[in-house]
């Protein structure tokens, strides 16, 4: 039986102009289909105006900037989301098509296709009777 191959993540340290901040890490679930693989990640706060997706040297970068805050008057009383914005990088095997990465964005939940090329994904072989 052959190994399952997937995507691996990758942590990773965003650099702003000003200082390094370590980003948030969305939560990220990973279907496996005969076609290739879905990918949903939970990044409330982002709008697709501040969502940025790149594949580089086989790596799937995610990042998106939280748009909604409620100015810089306010102090918190209390916080559980303490960065601005989201980051995570996956490293793709070289049975995805990487230019064929297909991308949604509604309400927060980014949704990726990732498809496999034509000679990974199974096929069935006709049975002939002689």
């Amino acid at each position: 039986m052959a190994e399952r191959k997937e995507i691996a993540p990758r942590e990773e340290t965003v650099v702003s102009a000003r200082k390094r901040v370590r980003a948030m890490v969305p939560p990220v679930d990973v279907y496996e289909t005969d076609d290739g693989l879905i990918l949903l990640a939970d990044m409330p706060g982002v709008s697709k105006d501040t969502l940025d997706l790149k594949v580089e040297d086989n790596v799937l970068y995610l990042k998106g900037t939280i748009v909604e805050t409620p100015g810089e008057e306010v102090s918190p009383e209390y916080v559980e989301v303490r960065g601005r914005e989201y980051f995570r990088a996956f490293t793709l095997g070289p049975e995805f098509d990487q230019d064929k990465i297909e991308a949604t964005f509604s309400q927060g939940v980014l949704r990726l296709f990732i498809p496999k090329h034509e000679a990974e994904k199974p096929r069935k072989i006709e049975i002939k009777v002689a």
